[in-house]
């Protein structure tokens, strides 16, 4: 089994935090409408989305870039049904038998939703993942004999189609599923797997895999998103129009987010983190954090760990920071235990 680089999986970890971030402050009740009136703190929670809201990116780039180099192992793709199977079937049995959720609310349509997590969108990350994972392979063969400037040129024009074109056109555009979707999950494996084969021999890549100009492309780009937001829904409360370009550039597909996810990625591909017991620890924790998405995002805890946690208490308030990075990290923990348990009843079956 090849080793875990310790850097990429504590990228996994932070990008799962941040995930975390963005459901706790929507779910939680954090987040203004982009189209609504709402003062410091309602800026302050557009702000901290749009530094986060690359992780989504992020997540699928790691896969691609250690996927566009892998064997292809069908059980993989099975192994990942499993686990997302035994959450979407187990959570809801455990919640209904402790009486946190009614079991009257169990239909037929949502019993499927639960057996069928995958092609009835359950979580929509899983569906659009497993398609991409299924495609690698695939994608691989053709694209180790593609040539570079081929190559360069197929990333681009996708570019121009699905994020481009989206981001600078204040229209909605029916073609665009905001980065939802398989497709353009394979647009960002095209990159991942372009880093991972041309990133010692690449001229812009070069660039890019320095330390300084990584950090200051992600902030930028983060800086970008906002400065957006900030601008549009001022001329929105002054004018009434552009009210569906409010919030366009945190749309997974646009560009600054794009490019705000490249950054952040060649920000760990940089950090050196020695094999030791600091390594273990972050590979350990990274290994639970598919299952940290699958737990907190479950239908039937998705609007309800924030319901716990109290957080609509600091929705129109400054102090939604204090509580928020305490919050997000205690969900994170919580999760990665009951994943380790996951982790452990499986391995004693396979050592069965």
């Amino acid at each position: 089994m090849k080793k875990r680089e310790a850097n990429f999986e504590l990228l996994r970890i932070v990008a799962m935090l941040m995930i975390i971030t963005l459901h706790y402050l929507d779910k939680g009740g954090i987040l203004p409408k982009p189209d609504g009136a709402f003062g410091l703190p309602g800026f302050l929670a557009w702000g901290l989305e749009a530094f986060c809201v690359s992780a989504v990116n992020v997540y699928v780039l790691i896969s691609a870039y250690f996927l566009a180099e892998s064997e292809y192992h069908p059980m993989r793709a099975v192994k990942l049904w499993i686990q997302v199977l035994f959450y979407s079937v187990g959570m809801m049995v455990v919640l209904m038998v402790t009486g946190i959720i009614p079991a009257a609310q169990l239909d037929k349509y949502r019993l499927l939703t639960y057996v069928f997590p995958v092609i009835e969108e359950h979580y929509w990350f899983v569906t659009a993942y497993l398609l991409m994972f299924l495609f690698a392979p695939l994608m691989n063969e053709g694209l180790r004999k593609l040539p570079k400037k081929t190559y360069q040129q197929g990333i681009v024009l996708l570019l121009l189609l699905l994020s481009v074109s989206k981001s600078i056109l204040p229209v909605k555009l029916p073609t665009d599923r905001l980065g939802y979707d398989a497709l353009w999950f394979l647009c960002l494996y095209l990159i991942g797997a372009y880093i991972r084969y041309y990133r010692d021999t690449d001229a812009m890549l070069k660039k890019l895999d320095r330390t300084g100009t990584a950090f200051g492309g992600y902030v930028l780009c983060s800086l970008l998103i906002f400065a957006s937001f900030v601008l549009i829904h001022g001329l929105y409360e002054k004018t009434g129009s552009l009210g569906e370009f409010i919030n366009r550039q945190y749309n997974y597909n646009s560009i600054f987010c794009l490019l705000a996810s490249v950054f952040l990625f060649f920000i760990f591909h940089n950090i050196k983190i020695p094999e030791g017991k600091t390594a273990d620890v972050i590979c350990r924790a990274a290994s639970a954090s598919f299952g940290v998405y699958l737990i907190h995002e479950h239908l039937d805890l998705r609007y309800l760990w924030p319901t716990w946690l109290h957080t609509a208490d600091f929705a129109d308030t400054p102090l939604f920071l204090l509580h928020w990075l305490p919050s997000v990290a205690a969900v994170y923990v919580i999760c990665m235990t009951i994943d380790f348990v996951r982790q452990f009843i499986f391995s004693k079956k396979d050592l069965a």
